[in-house]
């Protein structure tokens, strides 16, 4: 299955996670193969990493202030 990785702030937002100069989507082993690239028609969203501090949207807001 193919799957999107984010980060999970302290805002409780979550925030997609690109790899370098790459797409936010992952596209699973299999679907390479048996698709040509295409991602599988349901996609898993997956928290990789806990943040303790604000997304960057909501740390600008506060700033701003």
């Amino acid at each position: 299955m193919c799957y999107i990785l984010y980060t999970l702030h302290s805002c409780n937002h979550w925030v997609p996670q690109a790899p370098k100069n790459g797409p936010v989507l992952r596209i699973c082993k299999e679907s390479e193969e048996m698709r040509l690239g295409r991602p599988c028609p349901e996609i898993e969203h997956k928290v990789e990493n806990r943040s303790q501090g604000m997304c960057d949207d909501c740390l600008w807001k506060k700033v701003t202030r």
